[in-house]
């Protein structure tokens, strides 16, 4: 019973890691028309935080996939989450522009690491709970996205450009408690774990570290989880300023639009452990990122400030579960690689980080945010075709997804 407690309690802090990604994640997004006054820089400028975050997450997810099946997973993630906290801190102090870049380049190798090597512990460590905790990060991580906008906002001050200090810095204190809080746990669950019998499985990742990428699925499922990582990102970076220069919105109203968005997820992701019992993986993908793609093209191009709400809500909501999806696909068709085949979809993540904001940066400037944002709608489109073909064509693999 006290053992059973002890995993449980692990768990939870397991989940909590994902809160602190979720923070950082919004935060340039959230603060970006700050820091642009702040640091006196344009959208190009702006987006290029985003870009080498997302190189470090490349780097980060790419030695998980080559690597990962070799260490103790848990653990690896205690080493997230303390270069999340420690990067996000170091941003937090308000230096110069490059070295902002470089916190961002530690926080995105943080943050991947949390991402992959988290995932790949549920699934490995708890496979008999796999389609309830996987959704139930989601649930976690949509609650950080869905309050991380408001919560950013209001530690602003008004006229006091520097502010934008305040969220990095409650980040990361934040993430440094959960790097104590997870250790500890982690220590009292770690024999609990270590029954788990994985030595066949580091040896063959030991043996063939590049095993999965000889696989012509695992990069079908990069390109589109990639064509689809270069919405979210964008969204994450660039929504509020879209209706704060282009719709003329306010701060907090902009903010809002983001958090609506992420209210839709976190709606969704709540949902997601009983629509995987009823619907497979590949069919949620497609079927309702067509109803997202819908929705989000609507929410860019009304008029209407409600009827934008309304529809970025729903538009959130029905893309709430690519990643989960992506995931489960990535795992079934490659069952003795899970950390490497979760690996895919946060490498696919980072590719769309770190090209879309920026290229939509760079284009704001010349011709507006509503000209780039329609695109990446059609690039999200592109994804759902890219993924429908490889989830027919690999059909019986994934039966029992």
């Amino acid at each position: 019973m006290q053992k059973q407690k002890t995993t449980q309690f692990y768990i939870i802090v397991l989940l909590a890691t994902f809160i602190c990604y979720a923070l950082y994640v919004v935060l340039f997004g959230t603060l970006s028309t700050t820091m642009m006054d702040f640091y006196s820089i344009g959208t190009s400028a702006q987006g290029v935080f985003t870009m080498v975050g997302s190189i470090g997450g490349i780097a980060a997810a790419l030695f998980c996939a080559l690597l990962g099946e070799r260490f103790f997973k848990p653990r690896v993630v205690a080493f997230g989450v303390l270069i999340l906290g420690a990067a996000t801190m170091l941003v937090g102090f308000a230096p110069p522009y490059l070295i902002v870049c470089a916190g961002a380049l530690l926080a995105g190798i943080g943050y991947t690491v949390i991402d992959v090597m988290g995932q790949a512990t549920i699934t490995e460590y708890f496979p008999q709970k796999n389609k309830t905790l996987l959704p139930m990060v989601q649930i976690f991580f949509g609650a950080g996205t869905m309050a991380g906008p408001i919560m950013m906002a209001a530690m602003l001050v008004p006229g006091d450009s520097r502010s934008f200090v305040n969220p990095f810095l409650f980040v990361g204190i934040l993430s440094l408690a959960v790097t104590l809080v997870y250790v500890l746990s982690l220590k009292k669950t770690a024999p609990e774990l270590s029954k788990v019998d994985l030595t066949a499985i580091a040896q063959n990742a030991k043996e063939n570290p590049a095993e999965i990428f000889k696989s012509p699925k695992s990069w079908v499922i990069l390109l589109g989880c990639g064509l689809f990582s270069c919405f979210t990102t964008t969204m994450a970076a660039w929504y509020p300023a879209f209706f704060s220069t282009v719709r003329g919105f306010s701060v907090d109203s902009a903010a809002l639009m983001l958090t609506l968005y992420y209210v839709g997820t976190l709606a969704m992701r709540l949902l997601g452990p009983l629509i995987f019992r009823k619907i497979q993986p590949q069919r949620v993908y497609v079927l309702f990122s067509i109803i997202s793609i819908a929705c989000m093209f609507g929410a860019v191009n009304v008029a209407s400030q409600p009827a934008a709400m309304v529809l970025t809500t729903l538009g959130g909501a029905f893309c709430a579960l690519n990643v989960v999806s992506v995931v489960m696909i990535s795992t079934a068709l490659f069952p003795t690689r899970k950390a490497s085949a979760t690996s895919l979809a946060v490498f696919a993540y980072n590719i769309g980080g770190m090209t879309a904001p920026v290229l939509v940066g760079a284009i704001a400037e010349t011709s507006g945010l509503l000209l780039p944002l329609n695109g990446l709608i059609a690039i999200f489109a592109a994804s759902v075709v890219v993924m429908g073909i490889l989830c027919v064509r690999c059909r019986k693999e994934l039966a029992n997804a």
